[in-house]
């Protein structure tokens, strides 16, 4: 392979900002009582177990290993609660409920499946560990694939913040109001495992967890039968889905397959979309919830939910009649109801039976949302549609077939085109052929300090079909190597650049804040270790924004990228030091990249199909002539 000495890593690893614009472009398109436990330092763990209070359950604790731990135990009471001390176990730690009397099942005289819950201590100073449907799907999406939490490396360093992620991501997809309080408030970055449970917010707990395993009980009825194994590996199969904190089918870069026979992963994402609506269109109406026995009858749970929040906390607030959604709710609805329209190919709520849209300003004793369950049994279901409008409509969409590359090659504008992006197992790839080059010239330009402030580096344009509302902070991980795959050998120069690029949308119009800096790693042709190296803000940000100031607005349309600003080394654009840091001879030859990304979700729609697909990595090769 062709090896380079100092022009040449100038530009070729401003050709590391040209890989990066396709998955920075992408990634910065991209997309009352709850109150979080106190701390003690005894070991002492209590908490609630609730579908609906779950009493007389054996409580079990395993090692984060998945080993059992003889140490601890204990059996929760009538009222639901239990207290444990964890004595010589080692936290991060996994409990396990089973058994029981649901009280709400129980008041209704009806026989319900249910499955073993999960919770988590994180560590000896958590003294509150709720278990609930809530708790167990937290559970399955911090584990993933793995047979434990060790496994799936959690510790007691990152427990609570991966606790806090998932929790997140579960509440989103499936909150159910979980958030709202009996007092009309809600409570911000709720937390079903180490929560507070008092008079306002225990009752709509109680309500939320009985409704997410109510939607994943109709999803199992769709599935073939309302038995315990079908709703086992349905929560653990969402969990898996979530592990990667999108609901897309994946864990990470693995497609999911499911384990229920003639139900597909495909199945289960779209079903549970779709019973969600339905559940939270109960909930939040004056009917509310109906509960799916094991024989498939669903029975109104109401009035039982009201008698068991009295029968075990008796200050507790049991009426729902003034609840309104919080905005977690609603966002829930929206993907919900996109999803479900799809489903069953219909444009209109009321053509499933709704009368309304769930907001946040009326109460449900205002709203009496109408749902006929007939309209929707007499609907035909498509299940790909379902997931393709959920996936376009959680996701920073990008029209792959309008994907393009514009060079200057001697300042005059070139459009390239890439091959026909394609994506497979959570990876896009998009490389340029071989009969479309870069400016070698042009690079070298960039890279050298007497003229790089005459020349004018590419840009990668892409087109956004959709941009979710919502703010977060998208991490971006770019790397790049010589030649034509991605393993750097003896001789080889490669380069990884780390930054974040906080972003905020209101549906419409997007906004990226200019990143703080980047963390570089990077190898020279004749190094046996990596290099490290900072690139300033400056460096960083010209490489997103425009020229007008920190922050780039964009309509959902052509967002445009100035991709090799990264390694400009004109004093203007931050006199990035790092260009002249790797030798080389020449800007010519051929590359490889890769780009991962985290805290934003991505889709796009591959020209031999009809679907949307997520993914999480970019990656392509290109030549510099």
């Amino acid at each position: 392979m062709e090896h380079w000495g100092f022009n040449t890593m100038s530009k070729k690893v401003t050709m590391l900002t040209l890989a990066a614009a396709f998955t920075v472009g992408v990634a910065a398109c991209g997309g009352g009582g709850g109150s979080s436990s106190s701390s003690t330092s005894s070991g002492s763990v209590s908490g609630l177990a609730v579908e609906g209070p779950v009493g007389s359950a054996s409580v079990i604790v395993y090692n984060a290993d998945g080993t059992k731990c003889s140490a601890a135990g204990t059996t929760t009471g009538s009222d639901a609660t239990f207290s444990l001390s964890i004595g010589t176990c080692t936290p991060p730690l996994a409990i396990e409920l089973s058994g029981g009397t649901d009280s709400v099942h129980s008041t209704m005289g009806v026989t319900v499946p249910q499955t073993n819950m999960r919770s988590i201590v994180g560590s000896t100073s958590q003294s509150v560990a709720n278990i609930s449907p809530f708790s167990t799907l937290i559970y399955y999406a911090l584990v993933g694939d793995s047979a434990s939490l060790s496994a799936a490396n959690i510790t007691t360093s990152n427990v609570a913040s991966s606790i806090t992620t998932s929790a997140s991501t579960v509440l989103s997809n499936f909150g159910f109001g979980i958030d709202s309080n009996t007092d009309g408030t809600t409570t911000s970055s709720f937390n079903p495992i180490t929560a507070t449970l008092g008079s306002t917010n225990y009752a709509t707990f109680i309500q939320a967890s009985e409704s997410l395993s109510e939607t994943v009980r109709r999803v199992a009825k769709q599935a073939g039968g309302v038995s315990s194994s079908n709703i086992g590996s349905i929560f653990k199969l969402l969990g898996k889905d979530l592990s990667d904190n999108t609901l897309d089918g994946n864990s990470g870069t693995t497609a999911l397959s499911s384990d229920i026979s003639g139900f597909s992963m495909a199945s289960i994402r779209a079903y549970a979309q779709s019973y969600a609506l339905f559940v939270l269109n109960e909930i939040f109406s004056s009917g509310g919830l109906n509960v799916t026995n094991q024989s498939g009858t669903a029975t109104s749970a109401l009035s039982a939910i009201k008698s068991s929040v009295t029968g075990v906390n008796k200050n507790a607030t049991a009426s729902f009649d003034n609840v309104k959604a919080s905005t977690v709710a609603t966002a829930q609805w929206d993907n919900a109801k996109t999803a479900t329209l799809a489903l069953y190919n219909v444009t209109s709520l009321s053509q499933l039976g709704i009368s309304s849209d769930l907001t946040t300003s009326t109460a449900v004793s205002s709203r009496p949302l109408t749902f006929d369950s007939s309209k929707v049994s007499a609907l035909s279901a498509d299940v790909s549609a379902a997931n393709n409008a959920f996936v376009n409509a959680s996701t920073f969409n990008v029209t792959l077939s309008t994907i393009t590359l514009t060079d200057y090659p001697s300042n005059t504008a070139t459009t390239l085109t890439p091959s026909t992006p394609s994506i497979a197992s959570s990876v896009l790839t998009v490389s340029l052929p071989s009969t479309s080059t870069v400016s070698a010239s042009n690079l070298s330009l960039l890279a050298s300090s007497s003229t790089s402030a005459s020349a004018t580096p590419p840009v990668v344009n892409f087109n956004l079909k959709s941009v979710p509302a919502g703010s977060g902070t998208a991490g971006i991980t770019m790397s790049l190597i010589d030649g034509s795959d991605s393993t750097r050998s003896s001789g080889e120069r490669a380069i990884s650049a780390s930054f974040n690029v906080p972003w905020s949308s209101n549906g419409t119009t997007l906004t990226l804040t200019q990143p703080t800096g980047a963390s570089v790693t990077y190898y020279s042709a004749t190094a046996t270790s990596s290099s490290a190296a900072t690139l300033s803000s400056t460096s960083v940000g010209s490489l997103m924004v425009t020229s007008s100031g920190s922050n780039q607005s964009s309509k959902a349309g052509t967002l445009q990228f100035q991709i090799a600003e990264l390694f400009n080394t004109a004093t203007t654009k931050g006199g990035s030091t790092l260009a002249t840091a790797l030798t080389s001879p020449s800007s010519a030859g051929s590359y490889a990249y890769s780009i991962d990304f985290s805290g934003i979700s991505l889709s796009g729609t591959p020209a031999n199909s009809s679907t949307a697909s997520s993914f999480s990595r970019v990656q392509g090769t290109f030549t510099a002539k």
